[in-house]
């Protein structure tokens, strides 16, 4: 809950090469280094400029490190972790299946939407701003891109809301009072991210985090509150999340506007008017960004509506609710690679502003195994103890969910690399290539949803939650490793060493899990299958297991042997050196 949105996060970041030309406005290049060779350190080494006329600005010259940037970003994922955990153990409880499931389908419905209207605008922002630090006008423009959103979203919620047929028929099962309440959660979620993503192109990263980590903790406080004193259903839960989505969009405002101070353009103050000039050169540089994006954006939204849609209509709100919970747990495993892809994404920007195309191949090839491994290593230990964590999340309601639960584990496996795979075709300018890609898989992907949910009259299987969970990690894979064949013919990274990786390392990680649960199963003092400290002894076992094997097998982590070791000596000399 909170920031975490309904579906999967956003594949977006890295610029288009049409963007960032502000007339008369000089492109600056943040002085970060985007040279990483071959060196797991997240520190930067010298940086270095595209042009010796290149100039820091303020702003820029107080911008964290990409080191203590990730570093503040991990902590407060790490943070978010249980919040999120707590956040989603309560809610299915509290509601049960149907009342969760139609609370998740009308909430991802409209948040789709958002992410329609969207249509790459906010990675457009976030770019320009990261380059043009000063330039607070961008900001107030975009300030009005968002109160459109507002006004549309808010206005479909509302009309369907009012006419009843229509409502039975895009949201079947859905109480109408419940629609609009949605819709506006969908926008405050999309706009806090928006919020989020502003902090982080003017660098002000770490305070940006802060506020979301401290917020993140009082909300989860009042929601255990509320669920403990019996108060807690769908009214109080739509409070609580607006209180908490308004008040972290407040605190990324006070951060954004603070950071900024005495650096913006125009006396160092945001100011919200804007000339006609300008503004006309703003509608300019954002149309012909996301002009190329429409068609990949009315197929995103279409595809994940729709089989969201025909879940609800074949299946029901129960079937809603236990993929949405299944989905939720995936979120969960995603958390921690989150926290890295935004900035390797703007590191392949800075990279491709460089023209330096081997960099972009050497950032690829050093870190998406590292994101890949992150992720397998709690998607492999959720699948194999998928019957306690439901227990733990949604209790005895939810039994039914254990396989959608164990098959969505893999999901965050190729998230992570789905947003480095694009952000390639986003920084080189191949928007086309996306947009045909996602043709290809909205016809691909809606088959497959169809025989999957449909009933057997209907020439389909009728498989519910387990069904959709199926098809959204297979076409996920499928897609995904589309991207990086097809990313590898112009950037040189390494496509079939990747894919190899892909295999081996979660067929091990796999193992190591499965061992861990019969390891301690067999210790008779830690309980049943289902007991809480039998779940935690195993995961203490895998996390172990885990990191002996990559200590004796490094290239688990994409790395050499000698690498870990001069790893290994960094971290000593720091401790040293402290």
């Amino acid at each position: 809950m909170g920031e975490m949105p309904a579906v999967s996060l956003p594949l977006h970041n890295i610029p288009h090469k049409k963007q960032l030309a502000f007339s008369g406005a000089e492109e600056k290049v943040p002085a970060v280094s985007a040279a990483f060779s071959l060196n797991i350190s997240l520190r930067n080494t010298r940086p270095y400029y595209s042009s010796a006329t290149c100039k820091k600005t303020d702003m820029q010259a107080k911008t964290p490190t990409l080191a203590r940037r990730y570093l503040f970003k991990l902590i407060a994922n790490v943070a978010a972790v249980p919040v999120y955990l707590a956040m989603e153990a309560v809610l299915p409880r509290a509601l049960g299946p149907k009342l969760y499931g139609d609370y998740s389908f009308a909430t991802n419905l409209f948040y789709q939407m958002a992410g329609f209207l969207d249509m790459g605008t906010s990675t457009c922002m976030y770019n320009a701003l990261s380059r043009r630090q000063t330039e607070g006008t961008l900001i107030t423009f975009y300030m009005r891109v968002c109160a459109l959103v507002l006004c549309i979203v808010l206005g479909c919620g509302l009309l369907i809301s009012s006419v009843p047929s229509a409502g039975s028929l895009l949201l079947p099962g859905v109480d109408l009072w419940l629609i609009p309440l949605a819709a506006f959660w969908a926008y405050l979620t999309w706009w806090c991210q928006v919020m989020r993503s502003m902090n982080d192109g003017i660098g002000a990263t770490v305070p940006s985090e802060m506020v979301r980590t401290c917020i993140s903790l009082l909300a989860v406080g009042a929601l255990c509150l509320l669920f403990f004193l019996g108060y807690l259903d769908i009214y109080t839960l739509f409070c609580q999340q607006y209180a908490m989505l308004g008040l972290t969009a407040l605190g990324y405002w006070i951060v954004t506007s603070r950071c900024g101070r005495g650096t913006w353009e125009q006396d160092g103050r945001l100011s919200w008017s804007l000339t006609k000039e300008r503004f006309r050169a703003y509608c300019r540089e954002f149309y012909d960004y996301s002009n190329p994006l429409f068609v990949k954006a009315l197929i995103a939204f279409l595809m994940l509506a729709i089989e969201r849609w025909l879940l609800q209509w074949f299946n029901g709100s129960a079937e809603q609710g236990f993929f949405s919970l299944s989905q939720k747990v995936g979120m969960a495993c995603l958390l921690f690679v989150t926290a890295m892809t935004p900035l390797l994404m703007r590191e392949l920007s800075i990279a491709w502003g460089q023209k330096d195309l081997p960099a972009m191949g050497r950032l690829i090839d050093r870190f998406a195994p590292l994101l890949y491994v992150v992720a397998a290593y709690f998607s492999c230990f959720t699948l194999a103890e998928a019957g306690v964590v439901v227990q733990i999340f949604g209790g005895s309601e939810f039994a039914a969910a254990v396989l959608p639960v164990q098959i969505m584990a893999l999901y965050p496996l190729h998230q992570a690399y789905g947003q480095l795979a694009t952000s390639v075709f986003h920084a080189t300018g191949r928007t086309k290539v996306l947009r045909n890609i996602q043709v290809c898989e909205l016809f691909y992907g809606l088959a497959t949803a169809w025989i999957l949910l449909a009933p057997n009259d209907m020439y389909g299987f009728g498989c519910g939650a387990t069904g959709l969970a199926v098809k959204t990690v297979c076409v996920q894979i499928v897609t995904v490793n589309l991207y990086l064949w097809l990313g590898a013919r112009f950037v040189p990274f390494h496509f079939w060493r990747l894919a190899c990786h892909q295999l081996w390392s979660i067929a091990l990680l796999l193992a190591l899990a499965f061992f861990s649960r019969w390891a301690t199963m067999q210790v008779g003092i830690l309980g049943d299958a289902l007991s809480i400290w039998r779940f935690i002894g195993s995961g203490i076992a895998y996390t172990v297991l885990v990191g002996l094997t990559a200590v004796l097998f490094p290239a688990l982590l994409g790395l050499s042997r000698n690498e870990l070791h001069g790893l290994f000596k960094r971290v000593l000399n720091r401790k040293r050196g402290g």
